[in-house]
């Protein structure tokens, strides 16, 4: 675009504009969440929702960030074959969409991970299980070194693209001129990402994310999938 132009244009609409307030940052604070495990009846629903997930006391400038970023990518993040993707939706079924979120904030050490999965509510039992066991693995084993080549590739191409669209750099531009940071700081992420071996990034997830501080939320037609199961058990009536 044209700079000259654009800063003309900015300055005539919005040059004198006054702010009826003065502007003041509003802290997002951490804190631990309580552990709960709920669930929540929507009857005649066919569609189930599951959330799991815990907060973090973390910046976008910790050391952890970039292991953290690029380990909840292959989790479930946005990677194609990432292992909630393989085990919850390709290889077992269970889930319509799952995936898993990983949101730090820029100026406060607070931030949160969490995973979930849409599903039908008589695979919950199943469900459950599969969070908990590829979640472990991540923890306790980590990811393989091929799996952590092939993600790299698709996070830095995925980065790419991301730029190359005017609304998402607009908006990446204008967050950083709040932040006092340019692209260097985004180039500077990369190339600690792309650094990244197994053992860092399984060291960094397991020190960070706690199952036991798993939050789970549940919403489906449980009662429903239940009753369903116990007539489909007794058979058609005599």
């Amino acid at each position: 675009f044209d700079a000259a132009e654009l800063e003309k244009q900015v300055t005539q609409l919005f040059g004198g504009w006054k702010a009826a307030k003065p502007f003041k940052v509003v802290p997002n604070d951490y804190f631990d969440a309580k552990v709960e495990n709920r669930s929540f009846e929507t009857p005649d629903k066919a569609q189930a929702f599951y959330v799991t997930g815990l907060n973090l006391n973390m910046r976008d400038d910790d050391p952890d960030y970039p292991a953290m970023l690029f380990g909840n990518y292959m989790l479930g993040g946005g990677f194609l074959n990432s292992r909630l993707m393989a085990r919850i939706r390709i290889k077992e079924g269970l889930s319509y969409g799952v995936g898993s979120q990983l949101s730090v904030d820029s100026l406060d050490k607070s931030g949160s991970f969490l995973a979930y999965a849409i599903y039908a509510p008589q695979n919950l039992a199943k469900l459950e299980q599969a969070f908990k066991e590829e979640i472990e693995k991540v923890l306790e084993v980590g990811f393989t070194a091929e799996e952590i080549a092939q993600a790299k590739s698709g996070w830095a191409q995925s980065r790419s693209v991301q730029r190359s669209q005017d609304n998402a750099l607009v908006g990446t531009l204008g967050h950083y001129m709040f932040l006092g940071r340019t692209l260097e700081w985004d180039a500077e992420l990369e190339k600690k990402v792309m650094a990244l071996e197994p053992g860092q990034i399984r060291e960094v997830m397991k020190r960070r994310i706690d199952p036991s501080k798993l939050v789970v939320m549940k919403a489906g037609d449980f009662a429903g999938a239940a009753k369903n199961a116990v007539e489909a058990d007794a058979g058609p009536p005599a």
